[in-house]
């Protein structure tokens, strides 16, 4: 695995895995809240016997920058999606999104969708209620733990919602890419706690407008159970696949399962 840059409108350094692959088309997979690119781990390398396969760390996740001033919108994410998507030289991609970063990657798809080869948002919301927007942002105001050493870091590494079936193997894995220590020696989580401060903009204007391929990701046990048919139907040529064994962390919890649905999906595309 191999790590790229890219550099944002607005100065910032975005670091991305590049699982390989190069020279066949491009898939860029997108993570959601508080998580990062090798949240991936589990499903990527599978993708790259036909496409060329990267991970973003969003602004102020995992391995990239964080801002100065508050800049973790949705529009923020979508001018970072721009601008990588045009000046990256793979052409289009088939661009893959988890939870919040389904959000932002459906946002995309409804202004960009001409320059997709597909779209796929797992467990993604439209919209967000405003109690969501407020139970994160009090979320984030709270300061971060900060520990002593990475394996209690690790020991106390959880998930949000915390409802994941994923294996102590895998949540380690992803405990170990969570934490980075501090000039003072403690261990303190990569991400910037102001990322939970959303302004989202809403999807489902604009889901009419995608009209690459698409598909939407419901794991067995979603809280959007409900929403799933009416987001898909909204799309012209969309989908819905529902991944057993799996909570909201479905990549976590079943990459095999999650894998086999993205290939599915994946044969139609090229």
């Amino acid at each position: 695995m191999q790590t790229r840059c890219y550099t944002t409108n607005d100065g910032l350094t975005l670091n991305c895995l590049d699982y390989g692959g190069h020279g066949q088309p491009p898939i860029l997979l997108v993570h959601g809240g508080s998580a990062h690119a090798h949240w991936w781990d589990f499903v990527a390398p599978a993708l790259t016997d036909r496409f060329h396969v990267l991970a973003l760390d969003q602004r102020g996740h995992g391995d990239s920058q964080w801002t100065q001033e508050w800049a973790y919108g949705t529009r923020h994410y979508l001018a970072d999606l721009e601008t990588i998507i045009a000046t990256w030289g793979f052409g289009a991609p088939v661009l893959i999104g988890h939870s919040m970063g389904g959000h932002n990657v459906m946002v995309y798809a409804g202004l960009h969708s001409e320059k997709l080869r597909g779209m796929v948002a797992i467990d993604s919301p439209a919209s967000y209620p405003d109690y969501a927007v407020k139970f994160l942002r009090d979320l984030g105001a709270r300061p971060g733990r900060r520990f002593d050493s990475l394996a209690a870091a690790c020991e106390a590494f959880r998930t949000i919602p915390d409802d994941t079936v994923a294996t102590p193997e895998v949540m380690r894995h992803i405990a170990l890419h969570s934490f980075r220590q501090e000039a003072d020696g403690k261990w303190a989580h990569k991400m910037d706690r102001r990322t939970m401060i959303r302004e989202p903009i809403s999807a489902w204007r604009t889901l009419p407008d995608i009209k690459c391929p698409a598909l939407f990701v419901r794991p067995e046990h979603s809280a959007l159970r409900e929403l799933a048919n009416d987001l898909v139907a909204q799309m012209p040529h969309a989908r819905l696949t529902i991944v057993p064994n799996s909570h909201h962390h479905v990549l976590l919890d079943n990459p095999t399962g999650l894998t086999a649905a993205l290939n599915e999906f994946l044969n139609g595309i090229r």
